[in-house]
C-alpha cells in the first residue's frame, strides 16, 4: 500500500501541472480534515482559488493567512437550509466541493428552526443542499465537477434505515442517526451519480479513518476513550495526512460515483442499491433541503 510520502508526491505531480486555476470550496473548512485539505489544495496547486466556509472566523483567519490572496472565506449558519442558500451566490465557480462540516453530540433530537435534527442537518441535509445548489457550476466545470462527502463510506447499511421515520423525528437515539445519514450519505452519492445531466461529475463518500480532530470533544469519555487508544497505539493520523489520502481519492475518481476507505481506495465489500431506495432517500432528501425557518 502506497505511503503518505507517495501520496503527497502524486497529488503534488498532478495539481501542480494543472493548466487552469483550480477552484475549490471546502465547507467546514476552518477546521479538522476540511482544514487539512483546504490547505494541502493551496500548497500542491498555488494558482488555485480555495474558499473555506464556516463559521469561526478567527480560525478562518488563521488559514486565510496560508492560502495567501487566492484563498476566501464566507462565513454562514450550514445548520439552515435557508441560510445555505444564502451563501452559494457567493460562489461564482467551483472544480471541487469538500462537505466536511459536521458535529458530535449525544443526548436527544435538538431541532433547527427549521426542524431539523441539527446533527443530521450539518452532517447530511445541508450538505446536500450545497451539491443542488451548486450543480450547474460543478457540471459546467472544464475538468470535471468532483464532490466528496466525508462521513463514513465503510459502515453505512441501507437495512439500517427505519423508512417509516426518515426524518427521524420518533427515534432520536444518536447511534441510530449516525447509521441513517452513513446509509443516506451512501445512497445519495449514488443517485447523483447514476442521473446523465451529472455525467461530467463525480461523487465520493469517504470513510477517513481515525483522525485527530476535535470533533469528538465533548462526547462522554467512554466514547472518547477508543480514540485515545489508537492514537496512542499510532492508528490515527493527523488531518494534514487524511487530506492527502482524501485528495487522493477526489484525483482517482473520474465520473460517476465511489465509495473509498481512509487511504483514498475503492471500498470493495459494498455494491450499488436498487433504483427505488435511492428515489425514496432522495426525495425525502429534497422535501427536508426544500425547508426554510418559517416552514
Amino acid at each position: 500500500m502506497a505511503t503518505v510520502e507517495t501520496i503527497t508526491a502524486s497529488n503534488q505531480a498532478i495539481l501542480s501541472s494543472l493548466q487552469r486555476p483550480l477552484h475549490v470550496v471546502v465547507v467546514g473548512g476552518t477546521a479538522g480534515i476540511g482544514r487539512g485539505i483546504a490547505l494541502a489544495y493551496g500548497r500542491h496547486c498555488p494558482t488555485a482559488h480555495v474558499t473555506i466556509v464556516g463559521r469561526n472566523e478567527t480560525a478562518a483567519n488563521e488559514v486565510l493567512a496560508q492560502l495567501g490572496p487566492r484563498g476566501k472565506f464566507i462565513r454562514g449558519d450550514c445548520t439552515l437550509m435557508s441560510e445555505i442558500r444564502k451563501i452559494t451566490p457567493k460562489i461564482d465557480a467551483v472544480d471541487v466541493l469538500v462537505l466536511s462540516q459536521g458535529i458530535l453530540r449525544m443526548g436527544p433530537r435538538s431541532p433547527t428552526k427549521e426542524n431539523i435534527d441539527d446533527r443530521a442537518a450539518l452532517s447530511y441535509y445541508g450538505r446536500v443542499l450545497f451539491v443542488q445548489e451548486l450543480l450547474p457550476l460543478l457540471r459546467a466545470s472544464p475538468i470535471g465537477g468532483k464532490v466528496l462527502f466525508i462521513l463514513n463510506s465503510k459502515f453505512g447499511n441501507p437495512s439500517k434505515i427505519d423508512w417509516n421515520d426518515l426524518g427521524l423525528e420518533r427515534n432520536t437515539s444518536f447511534l441510530t442517526g449516525v447509521k441513517q445519514i452513513m446509509a443516506f450519505s451512501d445512497l445519495t452519492v449514488q443517485y447523483l451519480g447514476s442521473q446523465p445531466e451529472n455525467a461530467n461529475v463525480a461523487f465520493i463518500h469517504a470513510y477517513p479513518g481515525y483522525v485527530k480532530t476535535s470533533i469528538g470533544d465533548n462526547l462522554p469519555f467512554y466514547i472518547r476513550l477508543p480514540a485515545k487508544v489508537f492514537e496512542l497505539f499510532g492508528m490515527s493520523c493527523t488531518p494534514d495526512v487524511c487530506a492527502e489520502f482524501m485528495i487522493h481519492g477526489i484525483l482517482g475518481t473520474e465520473k460517476g460515483w465511489r465509495l473509498i476507505d481512509e487511504k483514498g481506495e475503492t471500498v470493495t465489500n459494498k455494491k450499488g442499491s436498487d433504483e427505488e431506495m435511492l428515489k425514496k432517500v432522495w426525495e425525502h432528501t429534497c422535501e427536508m433541503t426544500s425547508r426554510t425557518v418559517e416552514s
